[in-house]
């Protein structure tokens, strides 16, 4: 009985004593990609190495004609970042990428922690398939050698943006946060601004059509501005990068923090003051979700960025206020119920600035 083959595959699949880059050098679906890669002795020698096991995420030949006919070929550190974005650190076939939510790379960035971090990659399952960062899809898979797996994909994985510019390349999604942003002046902070990483707990549109038509036409309006800048402050998490199934924490030097199974709870720092948001993960096998407050849901996990991460939410996260008497901490958070005006107001006044009122 004859198995059809797969694309990229179909000249090592029986080879399974050879190193990564043999394996890649070998096919005649990557020899673009074998070219690049000899370019850099460095990463020749840590795929070749047995000391440790890798998985490369290989674009084809057909993944390069993507690029513009007179694109300018990019420098040789820009080059190595890219090759090295698509090296993953450990052995993840087929099975396990099914079941994985993100997984660090070759990749070093300083601008994820205070501490030198892994970039990581997202694998998704679309209705194009299984995709890395949404929008590469793997086309073959489990491509064994000596010291890894290799899997192939239609595209390039490019080194990802910061959190702002995805936001911007995403109106569809993100248009009513990105006017706000602008109109409060904190999409100039958020993009000028040096910081450790970060997580954006990014309300979609639909999150905040579903505040009424009355409480956004408040919001939007010149007084309004300064209770918008306070609510937004509030999905601003700074220094923390919180991924769905790893967390690089402010201040820490570990190399990784992985989310364990089970039901996981975080309380993290917002850019608003004293104000902090509860973030539950529970993580079952291949199963993650995320809650925000024990009410908004992450509708869409890990939008990988440069300088963090982004967590869609469903709902417009509104502060806590407080419920206890003087010197008590006891806060009374939102669960969605309707808000009027005034009980909006109510809970951001503290955070406003008198003078502003």
């Amino acid at each position: 009985m004859n198995r059809r083959r797969t694309p990229f595959a179909v000249e090592v699949s029986e080879k399974r004593t050879n190193y990564e880059t043999r394996l890649i050098s070998e096919s005649k679906y990557t020899t673009k990609l074998a070219k690049l890669i000899n370019k850099y002795d460095e990463l020749v020698e840590t795929l070749n190495s047995t000391k440790a096991n890798y998985t490369v995420f290989a674009p084809t030949d057909k993944a390069f004609e993507k690029l513009p006919e007179h694109a300018h070929e990019p420098s040789k550190e820009v080059l190595k970042a890219i090759l090295s974005y698509h090296v993953v650190d450990g052995f993840y076939p087929a099975a396990r990428v099914l079941v994985t939510h993100t997984a660090p790379t070759l990749l070093e960035s300083t601008h994820l922690s205070s501490e030198p971090k892994p970039q990581r990659v997202a694998f998704k399952i679309t209705l194009r398939g299984l995709t890395v960062n949404f929008y590469c899809r793997i086309i073959a898979v489990n491509i064994f050698g000596t010291n890894g797996v290799i899997h192939g994909l239609d595209s390039i994985i490019i080194p990802p943006p910061s959190v702002i510019k995805i936001v911007d390349l995403l109106p569809g999604e993100f248009s009513t946060l990105e006017l706000a942003l602008g109109k409060t002046g904190l999409l100039e902070t958020l993009n000028t601004t040096d910081h450790a990483g970060g997580t954006l707990l990014a309300p979609s549109n639909f999150a905040f059509q579903k505040l009424g038509p009355k409480i956004n036409a408040f919001l939007f309006s010149q007084y309004g501005l300064k209770y918008l800048k306070a609510l937004l402050e509030y999905h601003v998490i700074p220094d923390n990068t919180l991924y769905s199934d790893a967390f690089y924490k402010a201040g820490s030097s570990e190399e990784d923090h992985g989310i364990p199974k089970g039901i996981y709870h975080v309380d993290l720092p917002t850019m608003l003051k004293d104000r902090s948001v509860a973030i539950d993960i529970f993580r079952y096998g291949g199963y993650i979700s995320m809650k925000v407050n024990a009410f908004s849901r992450v509708t869409i996990q890990d939008g990988i960025a440069k300088d963090g991460v982004i967590q869609v939410v469903s709902d417009v996260i509104v502060p806590p206020k407080n419920i206890g008497g003087p010197g008590k901490e006891d806060v009374q958070y939102w669960d969605g119920e309707e808000m009027s005006v005034g009980e909006l107001k109510e809970r951001l006044e503290p955070f406003v600035a008198k003078g502003d009122l």
